[in-house]
């Protein structure tokens, strides 16, 4: 894997120093537990590469420390699935485009590629919108505090 596709949870010694203080109440087997839980598609094979039955897992998940660090490395790892979608934006941008005006692409893939396109423009608007919209609403939150 390349190294700017890697996220912090590929390697175990890439924990982020925030995360830290989450790891310290939990066991080396635990720590395990939450990167295979990112990594593996059940609870058995993540009880299975930790070397615990699937009910640990499942016990481990409804403890309180051990919860708040599986959703902070899920959120992590959907922060970096994110950043990597919108590193490719350009390039899908482009493919819709190429197949929009490809004289030779079927109508429907033409058609589907035009949808696609407008949808994106439609939402970048809405998003501007609603930020603008927001930064007024601050800017008035903000004087009525004053």
């Amino acid at each position: 894997m390349a190294d700017e596709e890697r996220t912090p949870r590929d390697d175990p010694s890439d924990v982020i120093e925030e995360d830290m203080d989450l790891l310290t109440d939990l066991s080396p087997k635990q720590q395990l537990a939450l990167q295979a839980l990112l990594r593996e598609h059940s609870v058995v094979k993540v009880a299975e590469s930790v070397g615990v039955t699937d009910r640990t897992i499942y016990n481990w998940l409804n403890l309180p420390a051990f919860a708040r660090a599986y959703r902070r490395f899920r959120r992590d790892a959907f922060v970096q699935a994110v950043g990597l979608t919108q590193r490719y934006a350009p390039l899908a941008v482009n493919t819709l485009a190429k197949i929009l005006t490809d004289t030779n692409a079927p109508t429907h893939a033409q058609v589907t590629a035009a949808n696609s396109l407008l949808r994106f423009a439609r939402e970048g608007i809405e998003l501007d919108d609603l930020v603008a919209r927001v930064e007024v609403l601050e800017g008035d939150a903000s004087e009525e505090v004053l």
